[in-house]
């Protein structure tokens, strides 16, 4: 079915996970003691409140995925072969972080649960703990990555010459996770303050910084894909840098929501 049948399966992946959200939640919450068996009026207070946290989310996000359709234009700017190498480079780059954007969440849920409980004196410790597991859990990847590269780009094509061609990209990515891994635990225990308007300022400065590399990277200069991915890792470190600065010297402890 082609690139219809990829759709396709895109859209009923994302109906079975609505259904399993449903059922998981119908059997293991206790429905009556949160009256999710109740149809309420609509609150508009309280849509006003979610909507001064989540929009900042909405738009960080947004602003998130916009900057990886600059980076293929740029990358489309050196030709077909070198489009075809960010394609499968983005793949092992999304499936490496597969475990870092689940710690991160978590990381996330647990920042919000200890300022709720009042253990603010265990936001720091748990962000540096699961930094340190997420980092762990990279290296682990990436050394087994590092080590068989054509392997790993294999997966995606049989073409002995871009396999060959992919696997710069890869060793780049590779760095970049590891620097990836931190920084996304880091600046999601700042979402997790409650703070999206500074996690927004945050990753929208490091984004132009993201943007302006891959532009001059790829457009102006024409530099080997190799080089353009390595906007990931600046990106990832100002990000690090950012969400270090702002749990180490912000107020977000008298944050409220």
């Amino acid at each position: 079915m082609g690139i219809q049948g990829a759709a396709i399966a895109s859209v009923i992946a994302e109906a079975v996970s609505i259904l399993f959200f449903v059922v998981y939640t119908r059997l293991t919450v206790d429905i009556r003691k949160y009256a999710l068996n109740q149809i309420r009026s609509f609150d508009f207070g309280l849509l006003k409140r979610v909507l001064d946290i989540s929009v900042f989310t909405m738009l960080q996000y947004f602003l998130s995925i916009a900057t990886w359709f600059m980076f293929f234009i740029a990358v489309e700017h050196l030709g077909q072969r070198e489009l075809a190498v960010a394609n499968i480079v983005r793949s092992i780059y999304v499936v490496m972080l597969i475990p870092v954007n689940s710690l991160a969440t978590t990381t996330n849920t647990f920042v919000s649960n200890s300022i709720g409980a009042g253990a603010i004196n265990q936001v720091i410790p748990t962000i540096w703990k699961i930094c340190k597991l997420s980092l762990g859990i990279m290296v682990v990847f990436a050394a087994i990555v590092s080590l068989m590269p054509g392997w790993v780009v294999s997966v995606y094509t049989n073409d002995a010459s871009l396999v060959a061609a992919s696997v710069p990209s890869v060793y780049v990515i590779v760095g970049s996770l590891l620097i990836g891994s931190v920084a996304n635990v880091a600046f999601n225990g700042v979402s997790g303050t409650g703070n999206t308007r500074s996690a927004l300022f945050m990753e929208a400065a490091v984004l132009i910084l993201y943007v302006l590399f891959v532009y001059v990277a790829g457009m102006r200069l024409r530099l080997p894909v190799a080089v353009c991915f390595l906007t990931e890792a600046i990106y990832y470190s100002g990000l690090l840098v950012a969400s270090v600065i702002y749990l180490k010297k912000a107020s977000w402890q008298n944050k409220r929501i």
